[in-house]
C-alpha cells in the first residue's frame, strides 16, 4: 500500500489531529496537576478547540482528499459527519463541568475520553477498508467503555460499564470474524476491490457468513433488536452528558460507515442483506416501540426510543439510493439535536443518589420552569416527527427514500410505529403541562411512605445546550433546503 504525505491531503486531518492533540494535552494536565487541576476552565478551553475544528471544517474544507494510500478518505460526507460529531461535543463540553460537580465527579480523564472518542468518530465514515474502519470504532468505543461507568459511586454507573464493555467486545468480535472471512474469499478488505471481487466469489457460503457476521457487528454498535440489549442499562447507568454524547455521536458515526459499507462494498450482494435488514428493521421498530411504552425513567424511555429510531433509520440503509444519502444525514442530525438536548435537561434535572430523571418528577414542570419545559416539549414533538420540526422533515425524507425503493409494507410498518411512538413522548408533555405539581406519595419497600424526588433548577450551561437545540431543530424544521442542498453533494 503506498503512503501519501502530500501537504493538501495532510491538512484534511488537521481537524481529528487538533481534537487528539487535545485530548493528550488533558492527559498529561491531569498527570501534572492531579488534584489541582481547574477542569471547568480546562472544558472551556476544549470548546475553543472544538470551535476551532468545526472552523477548520467549514472554511477549508480540501475536499476530496485521501491519507494513507486511500485508507481513509475525506469527502463531503465524511465532513458533514465530522461537523455533526464535533457539535455534539460541543454541547456535551459545555454542560458537562456543572454536571460533574453536581454528581460529585472529578474531571482529569473524563475530558480526554471525550475528545479520544470523538476522533473515532470523525476519522470513521472516511475508513474506506474493512481494517481501518474496525479500529475507527474501537477508538470510538473503548473512551466510552470507561465513560458509561465514569460514576463508580453507583451501582448502575458501574454496571453500564461493564455490559457495555462485554458486549461491545462480542460485536468488535462478530466484525473481525465477518472482515476475515470476506477477505478469505475475496482477497481485498477494500470497499471498492470488494465490489469488484464479490461476482466471481467462488466460495459463497463462506462469503455469506463473513457478511452475516459483519451486519451482526453492525446490529451491536447501531442497536438493532435482538442486538440491543445493551442500550437502557448502559443510557441509565452512564452520567447523563455522556449519554447524550453516546447517543447521538455513536449513532451518527456508525450508521455513516454502515452506510457507506453496504453502498460501497456490499451492494452486489443487495439481495441478500436486504432481506435481512428488512427483517431487522421491523423487529428493531416494533420492539423499541413496545418496550417504550411502560418506562417511568426518562433515561430508558429515551434508550428505547432510540432503539426504534435506529429502526427508522434502516429504511434508508435498506433503499441505498441517493435520496437515502441525504435523508439518513439528515435524520441522524435532527436526532442528535433532539436527543442531546433532552439528555442536557436530564442531566440538569437529575438527583445525585440516580443521575436519572422519571416521568412523575417532571409533573407541574411548566409552572416552575417554563423554558425548559417548552424545550423538552420541542424535543419530544421533533421525536415523534411533528411538523415544524426537524424530525418531520428527517421521517419525510427517510419515508420518501423508502418508498421510492418500493419498499411500501415496510414503510406503513413505521408509520404505524411512529403513531405508537406518540403515546409515550406525549406522557412526557402531559406530566409538564397537564398534571398537578403535587406528587401522590409512594408506599416504600417497608411500608414508609415517601415523596417523589424533587427537581432542581436548571442553570445556565444546560438551558444554553437545550437552546441551541432548540433553535437548530425549530430552523431545519421550517427551513431545510440549505442543509438539504448541501447534503445533496455528499453522494459516494
Amino acid at each position: 500500500m503506498g503512503v501519501s504525505f502530500a501537504v493538501g491531503n495532510v491538512l484534511s486531518l488537521l481537524p481529528v489531529g487538533v481534537i487528539v492533540l487535545a485530548a493528550l494535552l488533558l492527559v498529561l494536565l491531569d498527570v501534572l496537576w492531579a488534584g489541582r487541576a481547574n477542569w471547568r476552565l480546562a472544558a472551556f478551553g476544549g470548546v475553543a478547540v472544538v470551535v476551532a475544528g468545526i472552523a477548520q471544517l467549514v472554511y477549508f474544507p480540501r475536499l476530496p482528499s485521501q491519507v494513507l494510500g486511500g485508507a481513509l478518505r475525506f469527502d463531503g460526507f465524511a465532513a458533514i459527519v465530522a461537523l455533526t460529531v464535533l457539535a455534539v461535543l460541543l454541547l456535551t463540553l459545555i454542560v458537562s463541568p456543572a454536571h460533574m460537580a453536581r454528581m460529585g465527579l472529578r474531571g482529569g480523564e473524563y475530558y480526554a475520553l471525550l475528545f479520544l472518542s470523538a476522533s473515532g468518530m470523525m476519522l470513521l465514515p472516511a475508513a474506506r477498508e474493512l481494517v481501518s474502519i474496525i479500529i475507527c470504532i474501537e477508538l470510538l468505543s473503548l473512551p466510552l467503555y470507561v465513560l458509561a461507568g465514569y460514576n463508580r459511586s453507583l451501582a448502575f454507573s458501574r454496571e453500564a460499564g461493564f455490559k457495555y464493555f462485554l458486549l461491545g467486545a462480542f460485536a468488535s468480535a462478530f466484525m473481525i470474524y465477518g472482515a476475515a472471512f470476506i477477505w478469505g474469499t475475496t482477497g481485498t478488505l477494500w470497499l471498492g476491490g470488494i465490489a469488484e471481487s464479490l461476482p466471481s466469489a467462488e466460495n459463497r457460503a463462506l462469503l455469506l457468513l463473513g457478511l452475516g457476521l459483519l451486519l451482526v457487528g453492525f446490529a451491536f454498535k447501531t442497536a438493532l433488536a435482538p442486538f440491543h440489549a445493551w442500550v437502557p442499562d448502559v443510557y441509565e447507568g452512564s452520567p447523563s452528558p455522556v449519554t447524550g454524547f453516546m447517543a447521538a455521536g455513536v449513532k451518527v458515526a456508525v450508521f455513516a460507515v454502515f452506510l457507506r459499507v453496504l453502498m460501497e462494498g456490499l451492494m452486489p450482494l443487495a439481495e441478500f442483506w436486504r432481506l435481512g435488514m428488512y427483517v431487522l428493521a421491523i423487529i428493531t421498530m416494533c420492539l423499541g416501540n413496545l418496550l417504550a411504552l411502560h418506562q417511568m425513567s426518562l433515561k430508558r424511555l429515551l434508550a428505547y426510543s432510540s432503539i426504534t429510531h435506529a429502526g427508522y433509520l434502516v429504511l434508508g440503509l435498506i433503499a441505498a439510493n441517493a435520496e437515502a444519502v441525504s435523508a439518513v444525514l439528515f435524520y441522524l442530525i435532527a436526532y442528535s439535536a433532539a436527543v442531546v438536548g433532552s439528555l442536557a435537561l436530564v442531566a440538569a434535572w437529575a438527583t445525585r443518589r440516580t443521575d436519572d430523571v422519571y416521568i412523575s418528577d417532571l409533573r407541574g414542570m411548566a409552572e416552575r420552569q417554563p423554558l425548559a419545559a417548552l424545550a423538552l416539549t420541542f424535543f419530544m414533538l421533533s421525536l415523534i416527527g411533528f411538523p415544524i420540526t426537524a424530525g418531520f422533515i428527517g421521517k419525510v425524507l427517510l419515508f420518501y427514500a423508502a418508498y421510492k425503493a418500493g419498499y411500501i409494507a415496510l414503510l406503513i410498518i413505521a408509520i404505524i410505529n411512529t403513531m405508537v411512538s406518540v403515546y409515550y413522548y406525549l406522557r412526557v408533555v402531559q406530566a409538564m403541562y397537564f398534571l398537578p405539581r403535587e406528587q401522590p406519595e409512594e408506599e416504600g419497600a417497608e411500608g414508609a411512605v415517601k415523596a417523589a424526588a424533587p427537581v432542581s433548577a436548571v442553570a445556565w450551561p444546560y438551558l444554553t445546550v437545550a437552546l441551541i437545540s432548540v433553535i437548530t431543530i425549530i430552523v431545519l424544521g421550517l427551513v431545510p433546503r440549505s442543509l438539504l442542498a448541501w447534503l445533496s453533494m455528499c453522494s459516494f
